[in-house]
């Protein structure tokens, strides 16, 4: 008799309380390297033994900060409307982040400039697809040390949650959202964030002075953090995907710690976004199967743990938006669903992560909408099942002049954003114009018609007065 198994859960439970034996037994005996000396003092303070910039745990603490990890939290917009819930069964879609380079629909590759990064806000503040801000391309015009201006811009271009909040973001979020940093830390106690920002451990077995710093800070001020370290199979993490499993949970329950240690309750969400090595040209390709196995057997342990996680769609090793682009975007937006994962950027990119492209983010939005719609559950009620439309309509009838046709096509039927379902001599005659091509025909659409949402001038003028005392200070 053939054995069954279940394709879509790759780990049973006994797999699961292995990978967490497993954790405490690294974290309490190798333990996790922590270059800050504020947050050796932290760990020093709570108990932890603490040798050099070692910090050992044990299974107590690491226990105690779990559960006070919320299972869902809500991530705020200045427009309430757009607020997200973050956790369960929830998925919302994000662009990209921190590319260096940006695709031209010419075809030419080039750094990202402040230009690109506001069109890639006006993009992701009119289409519906889009749930979140993120950093779709780095710009080269905007200093690396001054990323509040990223976040300013983010503010004045979009009226959806904020993600990449850098140091000094707390105070900037404050006046926007008109509240006290005491309110901040409190209700993100109480699961209630005021922004986003990613925490990257270093693998193996790492957290920088930088990260340990921007996290200390940013717990306090009501900033959800998505835990993301990016263990590289056979490079930075064991030659195996059980092996990276369970250093990448090492890293993450390690930093989980002192988020907890900082402000218990803070929102956190756990990343999984390990990979493998290429180990022919020594680089860290995204779009492979077993970077899809990697992302499923995370977001299992997170449940585990009842942590809400952090992911990826979109994601391709392509340099191009050719098939190769397309088929490995939709495989991964169809995956992080699937699999239940919560936060999800990775829209717009390309070229594992180097490049970014504006008729990408339009058509990664095209597949998103395609997902809502695929995974968006069936109603049984009686308005949907129609039976007596079919009683009255009988045997060789028709239904598209019936009223309950109607009623119904706009909400049943997707309508495509740029993709063609149209015969081919109608393609013909319109050009044969391809995806990528209509695409950019959105892009410049959007940006032609793109609406500022309305900001307090008096409001604004703080924030910019904020942003530029922050930076310049000492002058």
């Amino acid at each position: 008799m053939e054995t069954t198994f279940d394709r879509l859960r790759p780990l049973d439970n006994q797999d699961l309380l292995t990978i967490h034996e497993k954790t405490i037994d690294i974290l309490s005996h190798s333990g996790m390297w922590f270059e800050s000396p504020r947050a050796r003092e932290v760990f020093k303070y709570h108990g932890l033994r603490v040798e050099g910039s070692i910090v050992y745990f044990n299974e107590q603490i690491i226990e105690s900060a779990l559960k006070s990890i919320h299972p869902k939290f809500l991530l705020l917009s200045r427009n309430p409307q757009k607020n997200l819930q973050i956790g369960g069964d929830s998925f919302a879609f994000g662009p990209s982040g921190g590319a260096p380079y940006i695709l031209e629909y010419e075809g030419t590759v080039r750094y990202g400039k402040k230009e690109d990064y506001i069109s890639s806000l006006k993009i992701t503040q009119m289409l519906d697809g889009i749930d979140f801000n993120f950093e779709l391309t780095a710009p080269s015009d905007i200093p690396r040390d001054q990323p509040l201006w990223e976040l300013l811009y983010a503010i004045k271009y979009t009226d959806k949650p904020l993600n990449d909040v850098d140091m000094g973001g707390g105070g900037l979020l404050s006046i926007l959202f008109g509240v006290s940093p005491e309110k901040m830390k409190e209700d993100a106690q109480n699961g209630i964030a005021y922004g986003l920002r990613f925490i990257n451990p270093v693998s193996l077995l790492g957290l920088s002075e930088l990260e340990s710093d921007r996290l200390m800070e940013l717990c306090s001020a009501g900033i959800a953090l998505a835990i993301s370290p990016m263990p590289i199979a056979g490079m930075t993490a064991p030659c195996t995907i059980p092996g990276l499993l369970i250093s990448q949970n090492c890293e993450i329950l390690g930093t989980l710690v002192l988020t907890q240690l900082i402000n218990p309750g803070c929102p956190v969400l756990y990343g999984c976004i390990g990979t493998v090595a290429n180990m022919r040209y020594a680089n860290a390709p995204i779009g492979t199967p077993e970077t899809r196995m990697i992302e499923l057997a995370s977001s299992q342990i997170a449940r585990f743990y009842g942590i809400p996680t952090r992911g990826n769609v979109g994601l391709t090793d392509a340099s191009s938006v050719d098939f190769q682009a397309g088929a490995e975007s939709a495989f991964q937006f169809a995956n992080t669903v699937r699999n239940g994962l919560n936060l999800l950027t990775g829209m717009g990119t390309l070229g594992s992560w180097n490049i970014s492209s504006l008729e990408k983010l339009v058509l990664d939005t095209e597949v998103a909408q395609y997902m809502r719609r695929f995974f968006r559950p069936l109603d049984f009620s009686e308005e949907m099942m129609a039976v007596d439309i079919i009683k009255n309509v009988g045997p060789r009838g028709q239904f598209i002049t019936e009223e309950h046709t109607f009623n119904h096509f706009r909400d049943e039927f997707s309508e495509p954003l740029v993709f063609s379902r149209i015969p081919y001599d109608l393609w013909e005659k319109e050009g044969k114009k391809e995806a990528w091509h209509r695409a950019h025909e959105k892009v410049k659409e959007i940006i032609e018609h793109y609406q500022q949402p309305d900001l307090e001038k008096s409001l604004e003028k703080d924030l910019d007065r904020y942003v530029q005392k922050y930076y310049f200070k000492e002058r």
